[in-house]
């Protein structure tokens, strides 16, 4: 509890596990503030009669309509959001004297009341209810300060307002709002406008270049035309008109504007050769158009925070100018050829690097090296050339996204790319490397730990939210496209999700040697793909200690051995490749493993068997009652028996026989020893039985004599 300078008192209740009605003795106290937040209390009749400065309801679970508060209610400050409040704002609710009241995140319904101009709300904001039709006469004459109707069903064209209208904020956005923009005054005193996600249709008018307008957002409409042509005036700080079917060339624009947003749109034509006038931008979102021509070198001459001018028709090669502060810079699915400029090297403050999808060829510029502040570098799908560079080490301590596929680099995985620990994505797909994957890539710590102590399983805060929220002006992280393969198909990835993909792919290359044990140390990955390479040997044992795997292809390569049981430890696995190896016996069972039951997935492996491919596997018995034999067949039966043990013996006497005088026959020197041992053997003998024969005949001739 507090005092303010009346000796009023400030009560905060707020988290206090309060629920049911508020005591009635509370009536005769006089309050200053009072915050009853995040409880569960409901509404007495009796809170009229308080004079509170400022209450604070929000986060309870007040149901039911607002209660038939009187016009004494002096309030300066009401705050009821996030509540279950239910029916329409009733008319009373004209008369109340109250500075800022906040009914968002509710149930009201039906339409805004018809209150009279004398509505006195300086803050109002009914945002995230479910209000419908059109916005009543009265608004023309609002003297709010900031009004507050976004995410809602309000529908109908907007208003003819005047320049009695003093609103400084309008929030209209995600409504159903239709037709186009009425002919304002250009007198009219509003600051920030917001009218996205509506159904806004027609040409931009001429006044939006007039009025006098900090902030307009009018993306996400059907707004048509080309664009006006600007006067030096035009002195506001945000535009956004982006997502709209707005056609013709850019004009000439010598705006004063500091975000300009004109992305996803039907603007054609080349770039102006001026546009480096725009001096004062330093956010500019033109892709996703039909822009064509070359760069201009001017675009070097704007102090640009975020550049964007993927998804176009853009050729030529990118200037070589390039200095001063950009952070963010994408020129992706263009046309653009040429090498990559080593002025980019002179942007020590780059954070991501959208250059895939164009036609650049040549070695990665040395001086890249000096963008140690890199997040993501994306360089795919081009015809670079040369060895994976050996710069790339622990100085790119912030590296979460690196992506080379489908260029034409040559030469080994260079070992220095494990110093990259933060990394979540390595792409390095469709090249021609050679050589053996290093062990250490299993120990980049970003692949090993990246669920590791986060209550949410997968979802995991990425280092570059850190380094976002330490930027005073960032761009909307929805601009950060990336593209990869998983479970076997192109996804592309954006925002939160992109956060959250963990994917190593070497496919398509010529690697060879084994899978490194170490890989199965990655127990945050969520795709592995080697496909199409040279490798050999056994799949690694601690397969199944990689738990987060979503995705796994080694197909078409060379290994063998057995498929090993812990596979079907991966109980997230969802897309299995193991075609075109040499693997046998049997397919294991049990798990998730036990789902993938596509025999596509074990194509290729002539020597596997399981229930999956429709092929037993000998020395399995099967679990089924055994067949009774006939005694005929039990005959026929014996008789196969003993004709394949005659068999059996006559290959094994022929097989000895021929082993041993085969040799004998081809080999010059082993058949003279042998026969020369053979001899000697002989005589040996022979004079052994001439002796003992004789030896034996001596007693009898003895004997003769005697007698």
């Amino acid at each position: 509890m507090d005092s303010d300078t009346s000796g009023r008192q400030s009560y905060r209740l707020s988290n206090a596990s309060l629920f049911g009605p508020l005591p009635y003795w509370l009536a005769n106290l006089t309050f200053s503030q009072f915050d009853l937040s995040y409880n569960q209390i409901t509404l007495p009749k009796w809170l009229a009669n308080l004079t509170f400065f400022w209450l604070d309801l929000s986060y309870n679970q007040i149901t039911g309509p607002l209660p038939e508060w009187s016009a004494n209610l002096t309030f300066f400050q009401l705050d009821l959001s996030y509540n279950q409040i239910t029916g329409p704002l009733p008319e009373w609710s004209a008369n109340l004297t109250f500075s800022q009241l906040d009914l968002s995140y509710n149930q009201i319904t039906g339409p805004l009341p018809e209150w009279s101009a004398n509505l006195t709300f300086s803050e109002l904001d009914l945002s995230y209810n479910q209000i419908t039709g059109p916005l009543p006469e009265w608004s023309t004459n609002l003297i709010f300060s900031e009004l507050d109707l976004s995410y809602n069903q309000i529908t109908g064209p907007l208003p003819e307002w005047s320049a009695n209208l003093t609103l400084s904020e309008l929030d209209l956005s995600y409504n159903r709002i239709t037709g186009p923009l009425p002919e304002w005054s250009a007198n009219l005193t509003l600051f920030e406008l917001d009218l996205s996600y509506n159904n806004i249709t027609g040409p931009l008018p001429k006044w939006l270049a007039n009025l006098t307008l900090s902030q307009r957002d009018l993306s996400y409409n059907q707004i048509t035309g080309p664009l006006p042509e600007w006067s030096t005036n035009l002195t506001f700080s945000w535009l956004d008109l982006s997502y709209n079917q707005i056609t013709g060339p850019l004009p000439n624009m010598s705006i004063n504007c500091s975000y300009l947003d004109l992305s996803h749109n039907l603007i054609s034509g080349s770039l102006p050769i001026d546009i480096g006038i725009m001096s004062q931008v330093d956010t500019l979102y033109l892709n996703d158009n039909l822009i064509n021509g070359t760069l201009p070198s001017s675009l070097c001459d704007m102090e640009l925070f975020d550049l964007n001018l993927a998804n176009n028709s853009l050729s030529g090669s990118i200037p070589d100018c390039w200095k001063g502060s950009l952070l963010f810079l994408t020129l992706s699915f263009n046309k653009l050829s040429g090498v990559i400029p080593s002025s980019l090297g002179s942007l020590p403050h780059l954070i991501t690097l959208h250059l895939n999808r164009n036609r650049l060829n040549g070695e990665l510029p040395q001086a890249l090296d000096y963008c140690t502040s890199l997040v993501i570098l994306d360089l795919g799908e081009n015809n670079l050339s040369g060895s994976i560079p050996t710069w790339f080490d622990e100085s790119f301590q912030s590296l979460l996204i690196l992506r080379l596929r489908e260029n034409r680099f040559v030469g080994s995985i260079p070992p220095q790319l494990c110093s990259l620990s933060t990394l979540q994505i390595l792409d390095m797909a469709v090249n021609n490397l050679t050589g053996m994957i290093p062990h250490c890539l299993g120990n980049m710590s970003n692949m090993i730990n990246f669920n590791q102590g986060n209550p949410f399983g997968s979802v995991a805060v990425a280092p570059i939210e850190d380094i976002i929220s330490s930027l005073d002006s960032y761009p909307n992280w929805n601009q950060e496209h990336v593209v990869e393969i998983l479970k076997g198909r192109y996804n592309e990835y954006t925002d939160t999700v992109l956060q959250l993909v963990v994917n190593l792919d070497l496919s398509s290359n010529f690697l060879n040697g084994s899978i490194p044990e170490e890989l199965s140390f990655l127990s945050g990955l969520h795709g592995l793909n080697l496909s199409y390479n040279h490798l050999f040997g056994d799949i690694p044992i601690g397969i199944g200690n990689m738990t987060s795997l979503e995705s796994l292809d080694l197909s078409n390569n060379h290994l063998s051995g057995t498929i090993p049981q812990s596979i079907s430890a991966l109980t997230f696995l969802g897309h299995l490749n193991l075609s075109q190896n040499n693997f046998i016996r049997q397919i294991p069972k049990g798990n998730q493993i036990q789902t993938l039951d596509d025999p596509s997935i074990y194509a290729g492996n002539p020597l596997l068997c399981g229930d999956v491919l429709k092929k037993k596997c000998l020395g399995v018995r099967a679990s089924q009652t055994p067949k009774i034999l006939h005694p005929k067949d039990t005959h026929e039966e014996d008789k196969l028996s003993k004709a394949l043990f005659y068999v059996v013996i006559m290959l094994g006497f022929a097989t000895g026989f021929w082993g041993f005088f085969g040799v004998l026959q081809f080999k010059k020197d082993w058949r003279r020893a042998y026969f020369s041992f053979a001899d000697q053997a002989a005589n040996k003998a022979y004079v052994t039985i001439v002796v003992k024969v004789a030896k034996l005949k001596r007693p009898r001739l003895s004997r003769a004599c005697k007698k």
